[in-house]
C-alpha cells in the first residue's frame, strides 16, 4: 500500500510542476516575466519536497508511519525560515520579498493538504 500512496504523490509533484512549468512559458509569451518567475517559485518548492518524499521513502524503508512523520515533520521544518523571511521582509517594507515567501508558503500549504489527501485516500 506504500508504494501506491508514494506512486500518487510522486504523480501529483511531476503534475504540479509541469503545470507551473507551462504557466510560466506562458506569462514569458505574454512579456509578463515577473509574474513567470513566480511560477519557478513555486516549480522550486514542488522538487524541494518531491526530494524529501524520495529521501523519506529511502530512510524510512517501508515503514508509512515513519514515513508520513518524516515528510510532515519536513513540511513544518522547512517552511519556518519562509515564515521567518517573510517577517523580516515586511518589518523592511519590501514586497517583492514578501511576495515571493508569501508564495512558497502557499504552496507548501497545498503540499500538505494534497498529502493528507493522498495518503488518507490511498488506504
Amino acid at each position: 500500500m506504500i508504494e501506491q500512496k508514494v506512486t500518487k504523490l510522486n504523480c501529483y509533484f511531476e503534475e504540479q510542476i509541469a503545470m507551473c512549468e507551462q504557466r510560466g512559458k506562458e506569462l514569458i509569451a505574454d512579456e509578463r516575466s515577473d509574474e513567470a518567475s513566480f511560477e519557478k517559485v513555486k516549480v522550486n518548492v514542488h522538487e524541494i519536497f518531491r526530494t524529501v518524499l524520495a529521501a523519506a521513502v529511502k530512510n524510512c524503508k517501508g515503514d508509512p508511519n515513519a514515513l508520513r512523520s518524516f515528510f510532515v515533520q519536513k513540511t513544518e521544518q522547512i517552511p519556518s525560515n519562509w515564515a521567518i523571511a517573510y517577517d523580516k521582509a515586511k518589518q523592511h517594507n519590501d514586497a517583492v520579498k514578501m511576495q515571493i515567501e508569501e508564495i512558497k508558503l502557499n504552496t507548501i500549504n497545498n503540499i500538505k493538504e494534497n498529502f493528507a489527501k493522498i495518503w488518507e485516500g490511498a488506504e
